[in-house]
C-alpha cells in the first residue's frame, strides 16, 4: 500500500512540473548531473605562459590566470625552488601549443577557481585537449583530481601509455617530482595504514596516503599522534 502511494504522489509531481504548478511552499531542487557541472567552450586569447600547467589568458577582454585542470607539470617558477627535471620542456610546449593555436578556448568543470584565486578550466587548442597533449608526451602527470571530471578517464589513459613507454617524466618521477612521497604516480591511493598517516602543516585533516587534496610536503606521522594534535579523518580517505 505504501509503494502504491508513494508511485501516485511521485506521478502526481510529475505532472506538477510539467505544467509548472507547483503546490504553495514547495520548493523543487533540480538534480544536475556530471555532465550540467561542466559548461560551454568560451573562445579565449594567449597573454602569456607561466609555466607548464598555468597560463595566463583574455577571455571577454579580462585577463585571468588559469590553472590547467586535473594535471601537474614538473615546478619551474617556485619560489626557493630548482627547475625540476622535464620542468622546462612541459613549460616550452605549453608556450608553444598556446602562442601558435588559432583557436583557444577554455571549458569549467566543477569549481571554477582554487584556493589562490586562479581559474580552474579544461584548455583546448585548435579543438584538442592541451591537458591530454601534455600528458601524452609525458610532460605532466594526472593530478589534483577533487571529483569526477568530464576527461579524467582520457587522460588516465594517456598517462598510462606514456608511463608505459617511460616518456619525459616517466624517466625519471622521482627527479620530475621530487617533493612526492615516492616515485609512483601518486594519483592512486596507496594501502592504508592504520597506524600511520598524513599530514600537512597548514591542515587540519590527517590523510590515509600522501597524494590526498594536493597537500605540499606532507608529513608522515603515527595515527595516534595525529588525532592527538587536533587532525581530524578527512572525509575523502576514510
Amino acid at each position: 500500500m505504501n509503494k502504491l502511494r508513494k508511485v501516485t504522489l511521485s506521478f502526481i509531481l510529475s505532472l506538477l512540473l510539467i505544467t509548472g504548478v507547483m503546490p504553495a511552499g514547495t520548493t523543487y531542487s533540480p538534480v544536475v548531473s556530471v555532465e550540467a557541472a561542466v559548461s560551454k567552450k568560451q573562445t579565449a586569447k594567449f597573454v602569456k605562459a607561466v609555466d607548464g600547467d598555468t597560463a595566463k589568458l583574455s577571455v571577454k577582454g579580462r585577463t585571468y590566470t588559469f590553472r590547467f585542470l586535473a594535471v601537474d607539470t614538473p615546478e619551474t617558477v617556485k619560489p626557493n625552488t630548482p627547475v625540476a627535471f622535464m620542468g622546462k620542456r612541459a613549460s616550452d610546449y605549453t608556450k608553444s601549443e598556446l602562442k601558435k593555436a588559432k583557436k583557444i578556448q577554455i571549458q569549467y568543470d566543477g569549481n571554477k577557481t582554487d584556493k589562490y584565486g586562479r581559474k580552474l578550466a579544461w584548455i583546448w587548442v585548435d579543438g584538442k585537449l592541451l591537458q591530454d597533449k601534455l600528458v601524452k608526451k609525458g610532460y605532466a602527470r594526472v593530478y589534483y583530481i577533487y571529483g569526477k571530471y568530464k576527461y579524467t578517464d582520457t587522460l588516465k589513459t594517456s598517462e598510462r601509455k606514456a608511463k608505459k613507454k617511460k616518456l619525459g617524466i616517466w624517466k625519471n618521477y622521482s627527479a620530475a617530482f621530487p617533493d612526492s612521497s615516492s616515485s609512483k604516480n601518486t594519483t592512486t591511493p596507496t594501502k592504508k595504514s592504520n597506524n600511520y598517516v598524513w599530514v600537512s602543516r597548514s591542515g587540519s585533516k590527517y590523510h590515509s596516503y600522501a597524494g590526498c587534496s594536493g597537500m605540499k610536503n606532507p608529513s608522515k606521522i603515527k595515527k595516534a599522534d595525529a588525532v592527538s594534535k587536533g587532525y581530524t579523518a578527512c572525509k575523502k580517505c576514510y
